[in-house]
């Protein structure tokens, strides 16, 4: 077959083909001429002298002399730049090409003098006046503070001159009582060690304080450690058994209590008055004994909507989420519920009527007690115990 007998849509396929190669070829090509002059620029960039600097242009430029500063930068390579001298109280210290000089630094400040004045090629010098030192306050800035008085019992180290700042420290056989302070050495303490070794006597070690406050820091420590101990046992065992006494009684109120304290009466064949009188006198100590046997939390019609609100105004909503991911609500209910209702707090109503549908296994409204014991439960274990104590005086007392 010959190519012009090849198909129409082949020959455009293969010569869209070369026009894309050839394009990305032109492209390779034009970064890599960029690269090659980048790399050339930086190379003559890195061979200007030390008198010159990289011109922006393209090229070297010489630098002004120290003392002047750059009007106009070289036009062309091999060209000189145009500076000009500072003006009078401004310096430049060193060969640059900055188009401004610095100002002269005053020494005009309280008990600072000059030293040497200000020329075009170097700054003022300054120094301050004796019985100061200088004070870098940052960057540039400097004041004249007094030197430091040494006090009763020290000695002056340093004289205090230039930027040097004395210190002082207690003479010999002294020890320090106050930051300006000393006194001579009466006793074995902390400055005095030439009184802890004397012949009289021998085996006198200093004690620091340290070594006198540990016999009486560590007992007490002991004892408050076995006592904080003691109190956490003592609460954990307390709060387990009543978390298996309120489990019991929940159990026990869901249970049909009529059933099991039911006692049939005697059958007695006589008289119609009689046999009520009869059936009256023993149902009534059944009914004694029935209420004498119910436990002390009693659970009464709790409806779930009034739980609810309750308890939302109870849960600090930062812990909310993790209240519910604990009575077994999952990460698909909870966003589910978010995305659902625009106010937080309609979200944190729609996963606890998630939970309490659960419980209820779709019965009727009210709350059974078991559950409500469940949800105070996973407070305490969140250590929510003012929240619990709340809920449970309010819908178990």
């Amino acid at each position: 077959m010959t190519w012009k007998q090849r198909p129409l849509e082949l020959v455009m396929t293969q010569h869209n083909t070369t026009h894309r190669w050839e394009r990305h070829l032109s492209l390779y090509c034009l970064l890599l001429v960029l690269f090659s002059q980048s790399h050339s620029a930086f190379d003559v960039k890195k061979q200007c002298a030390k008198n010159e600097y990289w011109n922006v242009q393209g090229f070297c430029c010489d630098k002004c002399h120290a003392g002047y500063k750059l009007k106009l930068k070289c036009s062309a390579p091999g060209e000189l730049s145009v500076c000009e001298k500072c003006d009078n109280g401004t310096y430049l210290e060193n060969a640059n090409y900055s188009p401004n000089c610095f100002r002269c630094t005053s020494c005009e400040k309280p008990n600072m003098e000059t030293v040497s004045k200000c020329e075009v090629t170097r700054n003022t010098k300054c120094k301050c006046k004796d019985g100061y030192y200088m004070k870098q306050l940052g960057g540039p800035t400097t004041e004249c503070r007094p030197c430091k008085n040494c006090g009763t019992g020290q000695l002056k180290m340093g004289n205090c001159t230039g930027e040097d700042y004395n210190h002082c420290k207690c003479k010999d056989k002294h020890y320090s009582v106050k930051p300006n302070f000393c006194k001579p050495c009466d006793s074995c303490q902390d400055g005095c060690d030439f009184l802890c070794n004397t012949p009289t006597t021998p085996f006198r070690v200093k004690k620091s304080s340290t070594d006198i406050v540990s016999p009486i820091v560590v007992p007490i420590c002991s004892c408050i450690m076995t006592l904080a101990v003691g109190v956490f046992m003592l609460y954990e065992a307390i709060r387990l058994w009543r978390k298996r006494k309120r489990a019991l009684l929940a159990q026990s109120s869901t249970d049909d209590p009529v059933s099991k304290t039911e006692v049939e009466p005697m059958v007695v064949t006589d008289s119609p008055d009689s046999v009520l009188k009869q059936v009256l006198i023993t149902n009534l100590p059944c009914e004694t004994e029935r209420a004498s046997e119910l436990p002390d939390c009693v659970p009464r019609e709790i409806k779930v909507p009034e739980f609810i609100y309750f308890v939302l105004d109870e849960i600090p909503v930062a812990r909310f989420k993790e209240l519910v991911r604990r009575l077994g609500i999952s990460e698909q209910d909870i966003d589910r519920a978010e995305r659902d209702n625009r106010a937080f707090k309609d979200a944190q109503y729609q996963m606890l009527m998630v939970w309490s549908d659960r419980g209820r296994r779709g019965g009727n409204n009210i709350l059974p007690c078991h559950l409500i014991q469940l949800f105070i439960e996973s407070l305490r274990d969140m250590f929510l115990a003012s929240c619990a104590d709340s809920i449970e005086n309010r819908f178990l007392s």
